[in-house]
């Protein structure tokens, strides 16, 4: 073994946890009846889609954030795994 370890399932668990939290973020925003006279309505309506759009990017980062930790504890396996196979051939 190449003597460095990385706790793989730890890893699988984050990215688990990541992709939890981005779903999450998947809501839709409505005004809860009447917000009141006027420009309000336009002005609650701007506000929610402009927290809808903020959500969106949270969500779209958060996820990538996971594919990314899925990426690099597979890319550690496999680089362990070669690795150990390299040193067993010996030279």
């Amino acid at each position: 073994m190449t003597g460095f370890e990385a706790d793989l399932p730890a890893m699988g668990s984050a990215a688990t946890a990541l992709r939890a939290a981005a779903d999450a973020l998947t809501v839709q925003l409505a005004p809860p009846g009447d917000v009141g006279p006027g420009r309000l309505v336009a002005a609650v309506a701007a506000l929610l889609r402009s927290t809808e759009d903020d959500l969106l990017a949270v969500r779209t980062a958060v996820t990538g954030l996971s594919e990314d930790v899925t990426k690099v504890r597979d890319t550690y396996a496999d680089l362990d795994t070669n690795a150990a196979t390299r040193f067993d051939l010996g030279p």
